[in-house]
């Protein structure tokens, strides 16, 4: 099942320089270049739509990206969260801010919240493993990886030893 993440975009945007210690940001195009090169959301088939405060910008050309971009003209982007959470199924929907607002409000109508530490997180547990010498990631087509894939089979499906 595909997951369909709601960004607050601003308030995860401040958060980034603090949790990577990457830069800042110099403007929405480059936070957005920045998500789908990191993709902390995972597959390409989980939808990922960024809201912004205010409007887009008349002088910027649109962005083109596999990530919908909302701007919540006329009402916050919190508003906006709010009633796309109101709307959309709950089931696969996960709303990534750090504002306790909105976190307890997707909390209460039941939707899956992650902080932007949670979220970014993924990026930093995904570059550690790449990092890692060859010899110690685990191929699930050696012995060793046939193991641990019958394991967790037993363990998860309750199986019988074989």
């Amino acid at each position: 099942m595909s997951l369909h993440f709601i960004v607050d975009g601003y308030n995860l945007m401040k958060q980034v320089p603090h949790i990577l210690g990457r830069r800042e940001f110099r403007d929405r195009e480059d936070f957005i270049l920045f998500l789908e090169l990191e993709r902390p959301y995972g597959s390409r088939r989980n939808k990922v739509t960024v809201v912004f405060d205010g409007k887009e910008d008349v002088y910027l050309p649109k962005i083109n990206s596999e990530i919908e971009i909302i701007f919540s003209r006329g009402e916050t982007a919190d508003e906006r969260i709010k009633r796309m959470v109101e709307k959309l199924n709950k089931k696969n929907l996960v709303v990534i801010s750090n504002d306790n607002e909105i976190k307890y409000f997707a909390k209460i109508q039941g939707v899956s919240v992650m902080g932007a530490e949670e979220f970014l997180g993924r990026i930093i547990k995904r570059k550690r493993y790449a990092s890692l010498p060859e010899k110690e990631k685990i191929n699930p087509e050696t012995k060793e990886g046939l193991e641990i894939t019958k394991e967790l089979g037993r363990i998860w499906l309750k199986k019988e030893k074989s």
